[in-house]
């Protein structure tokens, strides 16, 4: 395994304490269209190079949610990251468990080599706790790498596993967004739906 990129997710919740104590050189933050950004940008701004996209945490291949070229900017933005070392990429959308594990994953992909995608997947795990990476970002950038579907074995297997750890996720933010409402404006938990995103076939 290569050491010439790390990793770190997180989310709004944590984004605070995340950049002064990571350090990042580069940044990808993934929010809704319409949530403005988190004040921690202006942290020392200049150590680090960003790329901040907008789509919503959607696999229903919505208009708003993540694209092809979407995944492909991001994948473009790692490769300047993997080609300045030391780098350290820091990662977050709203929750720090869809979107951003999803990129996190691709990032782990394209650091390791498609042939090391299982153990990229676990490696996701020792970066983030029970993570729930958005199935089309995963979808896509299978794609661009040419990993043969391997990066969505990984992840179908992994929902299977564990079909209603979303569910119970989206339920432990609302309860903490109900006894904290700055939580809850913070990571725009009022918008949040419980999907039916159960797992969806390969075709």
């Amino acid at each position: 395994m290569t050491t010439g990129l790390v990793l770190k997710v997180g989310g709004l919740h944590t984004i605070d304490a995340d950049l002064p104590s990571f350090r990042p050189t580069h940044l990808i933050g993934i929010l809704d269209p319409a949530m403005p950004e988190p004040p921690a940008y202006a942290h020392n701004p200049a150590s680090r190079d960003a790329l901040v996209m907008r789509f919503h945490d959607s696999e229903a291949g919505a208009v708003a949610g993540p694209q092809e070229s979407d995944v492909a900017v991001m994948l473009a933005f790692i490769e300047r990251a993997l080609a300045a070392p030391p780098g350290r990429l820091f990662i977050h959308c709203h929750a720090g468990a869809s979107r951003s594990t999803a990129t996190a994953f691709a990032a782990l992909v394209r650091r390791d080599g498609v042939a090391r995608t299982e153990d990229s997947f676990a490696e996701l795990f020792r970066l983030t706790n029970k993570p729930w990476p958005n199935r089309a970002i995963v979808q896509h950038a299978d794609k661009i790498l040419g990993a043969g579907g391997g990066m969505l074995t990984a992840l179908d297997a992994y929902r299977r596993a564990h079909p209603l750890r979303l569910d119970a996720y989206i339920r432990l933010h609302r309860l903490r967004a109900v006894r904290d409402p700055t939580y809850g404006d913070k990571l725009g938990v009022a918008s949040w739906r419980l999907p039916s995103r159960r797992l969806r076939r390969p075709t």
